[in-house]
C-alpha cells in the first residue's frame, strides 16, 4: 500500500518502520515538528512534509499516529476529500473511529497494543493489531495490511478497543511509576537499582503464567499489618507514594479476604 502517516511521536516511528519492512511504500510523514518529522520520514524512506495542503492526495491510506486529542483536529485539516477507495485510520486506543468520518466511506482504526519508546526496538510480529472499521471494505483492507506486520490480528469495536486500552494503561503505564517510586527508595538509599531486577522478571513470568490474582503475594496478601505500619512510616516523608501504598495495600486486603 501507499501510505502517508500523520505524525512523527513514537508510535509513528515503530509503526512506519514495521510497515517499510513489510513493502509498503511509505510516501510521506506529515508532521508540525521539523525535528522529529525529518527523523521519522528519514526511517520510514518518505518525503518528510510540514504543511498539511502539501499531503500527497494519491495514497492508499492516511494513517494518523497523534496525540488523541488531536486526531480530529489533523483528520479534519487534511485539505481534500478521500476518494471511494482511499482510507483513513488511526493508531488510538481510546477515540472512536467516528471522529474520521468527516474525511471519507471509509475510515476506521489501526491499534497496536504495545509500548513504544523511540530508545526500544521492537519487532511486531507478535504485537496485537487491533482492527476496526466502518465497512466491510475498510475492514478487510486494514486486516490484510496488519497481518503484513503482526501475527496477531484482532476485530476490536471502539467500546472493547476502550476496555483494552485502560487495562493497557494500568498494567504498564501505572506500573511504570510504581517502579519509579521504588527506583527512588533505592536511589535514596544508595542502593543500585539492578538489584531489583531478578525480582520483577520473575514476577512478570509468573505472571503472565498464573495470571496476576494467583500470582500475588506480599504483606498486603498476607494480612501482615505490622510490617505494613512499618512502610507507612518509613514513608511518612513521601506522602504521595505513602498513600498509593496504603490505597494499594487496603485494595489488595479486600480482594483476597
Amino acid at each position: 500500500m501507499k501510505i502517508c502517516i500523520l505524525g512523527s511521536g513514537n508510535v509513528a516511528h515503530h509503526i512506519g518502520k514495521a510497515l517499510l519492512n513489510a513493502g509498503h511504500n511509505i510516501v510521506q510523514v506529515y508532521s508540525r515538528n521539523k525535528v522529529t518529522g525529518k527523523a521519522v520520514a528519514k526511517r520510514c524512506k518518505a518525503e518528510a512534509i510540514y504543511d498539511i495542503s502539501k499531503l500527497n492526495t494519491k495514497a492508499d491510506l492516511y494513517l494518523i499516529a497523534v496525540s488523541d486529542n488531536a486526531i480530529e483536529t489533523v483528520s479534519k485539516s487534511i485539505p481534500f476529500k478521500l476518494s471511494k477507495k482511499q482510507i483513513i485510520a488511526h493508531t488510538a486506543g481510546s477515540i472512536s473511529i467516528n471522529s474520521l468520518q468527516a474525511n471519507g466511506a471509509h475510515f476506521g482504526s489501526f491499534y497496536p497494543l504495545q509500548t513504544f519508546s523511540k530508545a526500544r526496538r521492537l519487532s511486531f510480529d507478535k504485537i496485537p493489531m487491533c482492527i476496526y472499521a466502518s465497512d466491510d471494505y475498510t475492514t478487510k483492507k486494514l486486516t490484510k495490511l496488519a497481518k503484513t506486520i503482526s501475527t496477531d490480528v484482532r476485530k476490536v469495536d471502539d467500546d472493547t478497543r476502550k476496555e483494552i486500552h485502560l487495562s493497557a494503561v494500568i498494567a504498564c503505564n501505572f506500573l511504570t511509576h510504581l517502579l519509579a517510586e521504588a527506583e527512588s527508595i533505592l536511589s535514596d538509599a544508595h542502593v543500585d537499582k539492578s538489584i531489583l531486577t531478578p525480582l520483577l522478571q520473575e514476577t512478570m513470568a509468573k505472571t503472565i503464567a498464573q495470571g496476576a490474582s494467583n500470582a500475588q503475594t506480599g504483606p498486603a496478601r498476607r494480612g501482615d499489618t505490622k510490617v505494613i505500619k512499618s512502610h507507612l512510616d518509613m514513608l511518612s516523608d513521601r506522602p504521595a507514594t505513602q498513600k498509593l501504598y496504603k490505597q494499594l495495600s487496603a485494595a489488595i486486603k479486600k480482594k483476597y479476604s
